[in-house]
C-alpha cells in the first residue's frame, strides 16, 4: 500500500482548469437496468484514458515481466529514476491492471496469459519464511523476488487475496490462483483470531485502519479463517446501528475513497463501505459548495518529503480541519495546517473511482479535471492534482494507474464487478452474459 521513494526532480507541469460552478450533486441519467448511462463520446474518452494508463505497465523496466516498479519519476528528456521494490498491494493491483486492461482488450489473450503466468511466478517466489512459517513477503525487488525487507503485512497482502479470488473467478481458475495458497501457512499469521502482521521476526496485530472491512473480505474469500473486525450490528440494520458503526469509525481514523469504493468495483459493496461512501461523496460535495474546491480524497504519493501522504476526512473534526493530511512517517513538521495546505491533491484515483462507483455532475468534473491535467507526457497518470496550485506531482505511480484501468473496465462492462466479468481465452472479444458498453 505504501512505497517511500526520493524525488528531486523538478518537472513542467499543466495549468488547473477552472472549477466549474459549485452546485454538481445531480445524479447521472440511468437507463433501464437503473446503470448510469454512457455516452460514446465519454465512452471514447474513457478508453483514451485506459491506453494511457496502460502504457505505465508497457513500460520497458528491470522488472520480471508483467512487474512494473511502484514509482517512477523524470530525470531528464525521456529518462525516468524507478523505485524498484513492491509490495504485495502493488502486486495485487498489477493483476488487476492486467486483467481490465484484458477486460476492455487493451491486450489480446496470449499477452494477458504471459503477463499473469509470470505475475503469478513473482508471488510464488516472493516468499518470507520464518520458523517453518512461508507467507508472501513484505517487500521485494522486482528484478528478482528477493526480500528487501522481510515480513508480513496483514493489509497488503489481504489486498493481493482479494485480487487472486477476481483472477480465480474471471479466468475459471484457469491460473489455478489456490495452488499458491497450498505453500503459505497463513493460519499462523493468526494470534487469536486476530490477524497479525510480521516485522522484525515479531507478531504486531493489524492496525490496519478503514481498510480492515475490505482486507477481511480478502481472508474470507480463502477461508483464512479470523475474528470478525467490527464487533456491532452492521450499520445498514437501523440508524442506531450505523451511528454506533460511524461513531466507531472516527474513532479508528480519518476515512477515504479507498478502499470502499476500490471493494465496490472490484467485487461488489459491504453495508459498511456503503456508509464511508455515503459520508464522504456528502461531505466532499459540501466542501465543494463551501469553497469552491473540487475535493477526492485519497492515500497519495508525492514528489517530495516525506514522499507518502494519507489524506482523508476525519469524522470527529468540523470544518477545514477535519480534511486531514498525515505524512507516512511521524514528524511535527509535517503536522501542520501549512503542510496539509500545501500537500493536499485531487487524487487522481479518486477521482476515477468516483466517476466508476458514483456517476454524477460532479463525480464527472472530478474525471474531466484530472484527465486533463494529471495526465502524464509519457507514461500513464500523476497520482493528483495540488489543491494549492493546481500543478501535479511529478512522479508517476503503480496503483494510481492499476485504479484507473480497474474503473475504466468497471465502466466499460456495463458497471459489473470485476470478480462478475468472464474472460474467455483463445476469444476475439471477452464476454459476458451481460457485457456491453452504456
Amino acid at each position: 500500500m505504501v512505497n517511500t521513494f526520493s524525488l528531486g526532480i523538478a518537472a513542467s507541469f499543466f495549468a488547473l482548469c477552472a472549477l466549474a460552478s459549485p452546485t454538481l450533486a445531480q445524479a447521472k441519467p440511468s437507463d433501464a437496468d437503473g446503470e448510469a448511462k454512457v455516452s460514446d463520446e465519454i465512452a471514447a474518452d474513457l478508453r483514451e484514458d485506459a491506453a494511457h494508463a496502460w502504457k505505465f505497465f508497457e513500460r520497458k523496466s528491470a522488472g520480471r515481466t508483467g512487474i512494473a516498479p511502484p514509482n517512477i519519476w523524470p530525470t531528464g528528456e525521456g529518462t525516468y529514476g524507478s523505485y524498484d521494490i513492491v509490495t504485495m498491494w502493488d502486486v495485487g493491483s498489477i493483476v488487476l491492471a492486467t486483467l481490465s486492461a484484458r477486460a476492455i482488450d487493451l491486450i489480446d489473450d496470449a499477452t494477458f496469459e504471459k503477463r499473469i503466468s509470470s505475475i503469478l511466478d513473482f508471488i510464488k517466489r516472493a516468499t518470507y519464511t520464518r520458523k517453518g512459517l512461508k507467507v508472501p513477503n513484505f517487500r521485494s525487488d522486482i528484478r528478482t523476488a528477493r526480500s528487501i525487507e522481510a515480513g508480513y503485512d496483514t493489509t497488503d497482502t489481504g489486498r493481493l487475496f482479494i485480487a487472486l479470488h477476481i483472477l480465480d473467478k474471471a479466468t475459471n481458475k484457469r491460473f489455478d490462483a489456490a495452488s499458491l495458497f497450498k505453500g503459505w501457512n497463513l493460519d499462523k499469521t493468526i494470534v487469536d483470531g486476530v490477524m497479525n502482521d510480521i516485522k522484525g521476526g515479531k507478531f504486531y496485530p493489524a492496525r490496519s485502519n478503514i481498510y480492515r472491512f475490505y482486507v477481511s473480505r480478502g481472508y474470507d474469500f480463502w477461508s483464512i479463517d479470523h475474528a470478525a473486525v467490527y464487533k456491532g450490528a452492521t450499520p445498514d440494520k437501523n440508524e442506531a446501528a450505523r451511528n454506533a458503526f460511524l461513531k466507531e469509525l472516527g474513532e479508528i481514523g480519518p476515512i477515504a475513497t479507498e478502499p470502499s469504493l476500490v471493494e465496490l468495483v472490484e467485487v461488489g459493496s459491504s453495508p459498511f463501505a456503503v456508509v464511508i461512501a455515503d459520508v464522504l461523496e456528502k461531505r466532499q460535495q459540501e466542501r465543494y459548495k463551501a469553497t469552491g474546491k473540487l475535493t477526492s480524497v485519497s492515500e497519495t504519493p508525492i514528489d517530495r518529503e516525506p514522499w507518502f501522504t494519507y489524506q482523508g476526512l476525519d469524522l470527529t473534526r468540523e470544518g477545514e480541519a477535519a480534511w486531514t493530511v498525515y505524512p507516512y512517517k511521524t514528524d511535527k513538521r509535517w503536522n501542520t495546517p501549512s503542510f496539509a495546505a500545501d500537500n493536499r491533491v485531487v487524487n487522481t484515483k479518486a477521482a476515477f473511482l468516483w466517476f466508476a462507483a458514483r456517476p454524477s455532475d460532479y463525480s464527472e468534473e472530478l474525471w474531466k479535471l484530472v484527465r486533463k491535467d494529471a495526465r502524464a507526457q509519457d507514461f500513464g497518470f500523476h497520482p493528483g492534482v495540488f489543491e494549492k496550485t493546481g500543478k501535479p506531482p511529478a512522479n508517476i505511480d503503480l496503483n494510481t494507474n492499476a485504479t484507473i484501468l480497474e474503473s475504466i473496465a468497471f465502466i466499460l462492462n456495463g458497471r459489473v464487478p470485476l470478480s462478475e466479468l468472464q474472460l474467455q481465452p483463445n476469444a476475439d472479444q471477452h464476454t459476458h452474459q451481460n457485457t456491453q458498453v452504456r
